[in-house]
């Protein structure tokens, strides 16, 4: 997974993979003061030196896709991702992941605080919990965004083919359709087969990466 909060490389990289990546090691130090700073209760102790240790080797979790998703036809699900995020030649961009980080990332540290203390201050457990909570904040991101509205052929496209799937040859005829005045109902900018919306996955690094 790539970070897609500071510039295109974000979610480009260099395998084509993004990623909501908020919880590094400052924020699971501001959350290590926020769990354990009015605690001195037992194990309290051992716990901030085990935060500490995690820290230092840069764990952290991330949201995203995964290296290794691909659509039917062999396209990267996090290539597709990109062209959404950023847009295309083509196409607008529909800034998902940019506008979960925007709206939430300041969530994350209580979040992380508050899976520290329900999970005895296991860095590990409550950086996954964390993780899953991204992931279904990216995912909810996807499902509710609309606009830039998709072209006309677009959707047609999707009315056509619901599970995606088409050839060159479809899409010609569609474009001449469109060409013609055929037209079809509006479809959700994000939404079509729904791959992209079930290839969001979390996971726990327990290093730093440059990703």
């Amino acid at each position: 997974m790539v970070q897609p909060d500071t510039a295109r490389r974000g979610v480009l990289g260099g395998n084509a993979l993004s990623q909501a990546d908020g919880v590094r090691p400052g924020t699971i130090n501001k959350a290590a003061h926020m769990a354990l700073k009015s605690n001195g209760g037992p194990g309290w102790q051992a716990a901030i030196e085990r935060l500490q240790q995690k820290v230092r080797s840069g764990a952290h979790a991330a949201a995203g896709f995964q290296d290794g998703e691909t659509y039917p036809d062999g396209t990267p699900v996090a290539q597709v991702a990109a062209w959404d995020e950023f847009g295309t030649k083509t196409a607008p961009p529909r800034s998902f992941m940019r506008k979960t980080i925007t709206d939430h990332k300041a969530e994350w540290p209580k979040l992380l605080a508050a899976a520290l203390k329900a999970t005895n201050y296991d860095v590990d457990k409550a950086l996954g919990m964390v993780g899953e909570k991204m992931a279904a904040q990216i995912r909810e991101e996807i499902a509710s965004i609309d606009g830039p509205a998709n072209a006309p052929l677009t959707n047609l496209l999707k009315d056509r083919f619901p599970m995606g799937g088409y050839s060159i040859d479809d899409l010609r005829k569609a474009a001449n359709d469109i060409r013609k005045g055929v037209t079809a109902p509006a479809g959700k900018p994000l939404v079509w087969s729904g791959q992209m919306l079930r290839s969001v996955t979390s996971q726990v690094k327990e290093g730093a990466t440059d990703d």
